[in-house]
């Protein structure tokens, strides 16, 4: 008898000591980590995307201006890297996409070409980015490029260089002290793999 009343003594305390710690305030660095954590997934949810394969219209896609030209559009966020990503299928050159969003909308883009099939360079600096997001509200800036692929049996190229998150840092730095987010992503054979969001 005495044993079981042990147990339960026992049981209880240790339910007691479980209740006084799950109901104790937490602390500053419990606090954080849970804010973070929430944060994160919030932003997750924010931008998720659709990764199935889309096909772009042909007459768009061929009419994409090489020197570079902003185009308006209205397309929902979470189906635009799909989109660029059609967009960006199958071209010889480097090209890049930019996309400027505002309550999960894409509303405008902005495409050009680059000099070669090694190389495209984002033809705004940073701060013209900023000008043309802060314009009209945008709180996100996407962008996009192929890495054309002369072997998709030998080789992969959804990954991103070294010049890719070096670039991405730099652009990052500017975009983010004035409140704009960065995404950034390469595109393969129609399909977007995000590397960088900031």
């Amino acid at each position: 008898m005495t044993a079981n009343i042990m147990v339960w003594a026992a049981l209880i305390a240790v339910l007691l000591l479980i209740f006084f710690y799950i109901s104790r305030p937490l602390t500053n660095e419990e606090v954080a980590a849970l804010a973070a954590l929430r944060r994160s997934k919030d932003i997750r949810a924010y931008y998720s995307f659709d990764n199935r394969e889309y096909t772009a219209n042909p007459s768009f896609k061929k009419m994409m201006n090489p020197n570079g030209q902003m185009y308006v559009v209205n397309d929902p966020l979470w189906k635009f890297p799909a989109i660029a990503a059609a967009l960006l299928k199958g071209k010889k050159h480097e090209w890049i996409i930019i996309g400027f969003e505002k309550n999960k909308r894409i509303h405008k883009m902005w495409t050009n070409k680059g000099y070669n099939n090694s190389s495209v360079d984002i033809l705004f600096s940073p701060e013209q980015l900023v000008d043309i997001a802060k314009e009209d509200d945008y709180c996100s800036v996407l962008i996009f490029h192929n890495h054309p692929n002369s072997n998709p049996n030998r080789y992969d190229c959804s990954m991103a260089s070294n010049q890719d998150m070096s670039t991405a840092r730099k652009f990052a730095k500017t975009l983010n002290a004035k409140g704009i987010n960065l995404l950034e992503f390469i595109c393969e054979r129609g399909q977007h793999y995000e590397y960088y969001l900031s």
